[in-house]
């Protein structure tokens, strides 16, 4: 099994979510340079990306990675607001983020 990812787009922390890739189809792509974490999502339904924008400034990403041999690493992202934008010509949403909480749910358990 190769390695999966799991992503969330969240209105607050734990309000609705307005993209989630367990029930639909999301291309996320996710550049790091210099403590800015930059996300692509290609092909979202302009309804969904027009919400996420409207709430940019109230908007965390969540991405749950799963190694192929290994426990769940999560990632937190807190969304920079004046970042996030809509490309209606090409369905691109693009937004940042200079803010990462990673963590291990398997290193907070004893055994």
């Amino acid at each position: 099994m190769a390695q999966q990812e799991t992503w969330l787009i969240k209105h607050a922390v734990t309000g609705r979510s307005f993209a989630d890739s367990r029930k639909q189809t999301l291309n996320c792509r996710l550049e790091s340079a210099d403590g800015v974490f930059r996300f692509m999502l290609l092909e979202l339904p302009r309804e969904a990306a027009e919400v996420i924008v409207r709430y940019s400034g109230e908007l965390n990403v969540f991405r749950f990675v799963t190694p192929e041999n290994g426990a769940v690493v999560k990632h937190w992202y807190y969304v920079t607001p004046e970042s996030v934008q809509y490309d209606d010509q090409t369905g691109e949403l693009t937004f940042e983020a200079s803010s990462e909480i990673e963590y291990r749910p398997d290193e907070y358990w004893g055994d």
